[in-house]
């Protein structure tokens, strides 16, 4: 039990994190690298519109590929949509996966979408470089890794539902079930 030794935030946040202990709703687990993930799903097609996806966003508590911001998953009647209105298969997914609630890690830019209720906002991105620098639009080549602290401060917001309590999350959200 090391982990109660442990100082500061890091220390704080491993001991919140202890799986078997506070029993908190844990994300997929992620490869150690970047590319081992987009490689695993590149191919793979939504449950949808059985197309692989243009821009492919995994949902990051229950696996699944979906279509990001693209026409063809479009849906009506689904429970939370403003007066019933047409919302993306993103938005569709989270109300049907995570109660409104979700994070989806956009695969052609590494970066996390977080969407709760209407709103939406990139949070970043838990694969970093040699240089502890995320790559938004993966356009200097170098290899990412999995930043496990990262991964963990994801998963503590998502599973304490503290998106609105973290100054970076709430900053940043935007409105509009109909684009994601």
């Amino acid at each position: 039990r090391g982990v109660r030794g442990r100082g500061g935030e890091a220390g704080v946040l491993a001991r919140v994190l202890e799986p078997h202990a506070r029993r908190f709703p844990l994300m997929i687990p992620l490869p150690p690298l970047y590319h081992d993930l987009y490689m695993n799903y590149r191919d793979s097609r939504c449950r949808m519109c059985t197309s692989v996806p243009h821009r492919p966003a995994l949902c990051l508590c229950c696996g699944e590929l979906v279509c990001f911001a693209s026409e063809c998953c479009r849906r009506t009647g689904v429970r939370g949509a403003a007066d019933g209105g047409v919302v993306s298969e993103c938005f569709a997914h989270s109300v049907e996966c995570g109660a409104g609630t979700a994070a989806f890690i956009l695969l052609k830019t590494s970066m996390v979408l977080l969407i709760r209720e209407t709103h939406w906002c990139i949070w970043g991105s838990p694969y970093l470089d040699a240089y502890g620098e995320e790559d938004p639009e993966l356009k200097r080549g170098r290899p990412l890794s999995l930043n496990r602290e990262r991964y963990e401060q994801l998963q503590l917001l998502h599973s304490t539902h503290g998106f609105d309590r973290n100054s970076r999350v709430a900053s940043s959200w935007h409105v509009g079930a109909q684009r994601y």
